[in-house]
Formats: C-alpha cells, sequence, structure tokens
C-alpha cells in the first residue's frame, strides 16, 4: 500500500518533465523571408571552355634522312597546293635513276630483237619470256627511282599558312624531323565539352557564340557540326564540334575560346541560388507551409546564371520557397514569415 503514493509521485514527475521538454524543443518560431513563385522567361544556355584547331593541319617532315639543298618558303607565307616547300639532296637517286632508265632501254630493244627472231621461229618461246620478265623488272626499278627521287621535293599536301620555319639549306634532316607546321586558316573547328545531361539539347545546326581573350571585344560566330559518339566515362562528357563561320585568320589553332550556346527563351520556374540547400547529393528548398511550418522539398536543378537556377521540377507555381534564414531551419520547424521580404519573384 505504501508503493501507490510513490509511484503516483514518480508518474506526475515523469509527465512534468516531457511537458518541459516540448515547451523546450518547440522555442520561438525562426524568422525567415520568402518568394512567393512565378513563370518568367528564361534563356537557358550551355557554356564550356573549347580549343580551336584548323580543319586541315600537318606537321611537314622528311620521308628520308638526307642533307637540305634548297628551302622554298619563308615563316608564315601563304601557300597553294602542291607548292614546293623542301628539296633534298638528289644526286645519288639521279645517278640510280639514269642507271635504271639505260638497262630498260638495253632489255626493251632485247625484247623487241627476240620477238621477232620468234615470230620466224629461230628461238624458243621461254628466251622471250625471260627476256620480257627481265624488261619489266627493269621498268620497276625505274618507277621506284623516280619514287625516292619525287619524295626528295617536299610539297605542299593543301593550302594554307606556314607557321615557323625550322629548318636551314646545308642542314641535315632525319627522316621523320619537323621542317614547318602548315594550317588550313580557311575553315576553322572549335572542340568543347558537353555535360552527358546536356546532350538531348544539342542539334546539328545550332549557332554558337565564341569568345577570345585575344580578341575581348569580338564575337565570333560558330555552327555546330557534330556531336561525339561516345561519353567519356572519366568527365562524363561528350566532345562537340563546332565549325567558325568566319574567323578573319585571327583565330588560331590552339587557342582557348569560351563556347556559349544560346537557347529560345521560354516561361520556366526559377528561383534564386540563395534558397538552395545541399546535403551531399540532395538538393532541396525548404517551403513555408499554410500551417506555418517549414517543409523540405527536394528539386531538380537545370541552368544557373545571375544569382537564379532553373527548377526543372519539384515545386510549382504559387508556392513559397523560404529565401532568409535558412542556416538552422529543420524540417517541420514553426516559421514567422517577415511582412516587409515577403515578395513574388521577378
Amino acid at each position: 500500500m505504501r508503493l501507490a503514493p510513490i509511484a503516483l509521485l514518480l508518474l506526475l514527475t515523469a509527465c512534468g518533465g516531457e511537458d518541459a521538454g516540448r515547451k523546450k524543443d518547440a522555442g520561438p518560431p525562426a524568422t525567415v523571408t520568402v518568394v512567393t513563385l512565378a513563370s518568367e522567361p528564361w534563356r537557358d544556355s550551355i557554356d564550356a571552355v573549347g580549343t580551336v584547331k584548323a580543319r586541315n593541319s600537318v606537321v611537314i617532315a622528311a620521308k628520308q634522312s638526307e642533307r637540305i639543298a634548297a628551302v622554298r618558303f619563308e615563316s608564315g607565307q601563304r601557300v597553294a597546293k602542291g607548292q614546293v616547300l623542301v628539296e633534298l639532296d638528289a644526286g645519288t637517286v639521279k645517278a640510280e635513276l639514269a642507271e635504271a632508265r639505260a638497262a630498260l632501254v638495253d632489255l626493251e630493244a632485247q625484247v623487241v630483237r627476240l620477238r621477232d627472231l620468234q615470230s620466224r621461229q629461230l628461238v624458243a618461246r621461254s628466251q622471250l619470256d625471260t627476256a620480257v620478265a627481265a624488261r619489266n623488272a627493269a621498268a620497276a626499278r625505274v618507277q621506284a627511282a623516280q619514287v625516292r627521287l619525287d619524295e626528295r621535293v617536299i610539297r605542299a599536301p593543301f593550302g594554307g599558312v606556314l607557321g615557323l620555319r625550322l629548318v636551314s639549306e646545308g642542314q641535315f634532316v632525319n627522316a621523320g624531323a619537323a621542317m614547318v607546321n602548315l594550317d588550313d586558316l580557311e575553315r576553322m573547328w572549335v572542340d568543347f565539352p558537353v555535360p552527358e545531361n546536356r546532350i538531348a539539347e544539342l542539334e546539328t545546326g545550332m549557332t554558337l557564340e565564341l569568345a577570345a581573350d585575344a580578341y575581348p571585344q569580338r564575337t565570333f560566330r560558330a555552327r555546330l557540326a557534330g556531336i561525339d559518339s561516345r561519353v567519356d566515362i572519366d568527365t562524363r562528357a561528350v566532345m562537340a564540334r563546332a565549325e567558325i563561320a568566319d574567323s578573319e585568320g585571327l583565330v588560331r589553332p590552339g587557342m582557348l575560346v569560351r563556347v556559349s550556346l544560346q537557347r529560345e527563351a521560354a516561361d520556366a520556374l526559377v528561383v534564386p541560388e540563395l534558397a538552395l540547400q545541399q546535403v551531399g547529393n540532395r538538393t532541396f528548398v525548404y517551403l513555408a507551409a499554410a500551417d506555418g511550418t517549414a517543409v523540405s522539398r527536394d528539386v531538380t536543378v537545370g541552368g544557373r546564371r545571375d544569382g537564379k537556377a532553373l527548377v526543372l521540377n519539384g515545386l510549382k507555381a504559387g508556392e513559397r520557397v523560404v529565401l532568409d534564414g535558412t542556416s538552422k531551419l529543420r524540417d517541420g520547424q514553426k516559421i514567422a514569415v517577415a511582412p516587409a521580404a515577403a515578395k513574388v519573384a521577378p
């Protein structure tokens, strides 16, 4: 019987402690400012950094190790297709060609003579066939010597602009050694990466704008010419290529340019970036619910510009998004909206 009053006392103490804990947890409401979502025109863009490349670009090099007999170009010169650039010493090859031609003339005469004798059945057919085979082998040697001679004359494979001259007359060069760069500056490309989640927005023929640090007052235009067939597994981006419409010779291969692909303006939901919360891989905002509490909502964000972010899904027009006061806010907490800051997003 004495245990009953003690149990009652403990029960009342526990209830009182729970009420006090609830009052302590409740606390005063957090003061926040909100914006009411409304649709607004949004012009999305894909921005990247690209590298300029010449449509045709090659390093002029010798196929043979030989001494340079003559250099027929100067640094920065514009050349036409087939124009002679460098002549290598060809004395030995010319002698081999002359010898091969002389042997061919002699063997041709033998074939003519044996063919006449064989027609009168004065020699065996096999003797004529042997002479014909020797004549054909000599003709092949003449052709091979002519090819070696032609390789001593290095020509421009296409029209373009030469780079810096790297060789001089009388210099001995090894096979494969660079002598000068040749670039076709009439048609230029720019290659740039695009995130894989934006691939569906790309379409061949789209217009792009290019900006280069070397020409801060100029904007170059380009046309999307193609998209790579694979996505890079490390960067999760696909390489796109655009053809520069008219660079006027200003844009050079190897330059870095800022690429901007503008899309048509469309109405969309936009929130200030200040309202976005990021915890791990989760992106969310706090909404001001009708019961006066803060409710978190996951969102998917698209492009960002000028302190604003495009919301692809998760929100709808008319909802109130908490803008300021989110640093210590938690889901379900009571909030008090500051009247002066309540406004409609532009």
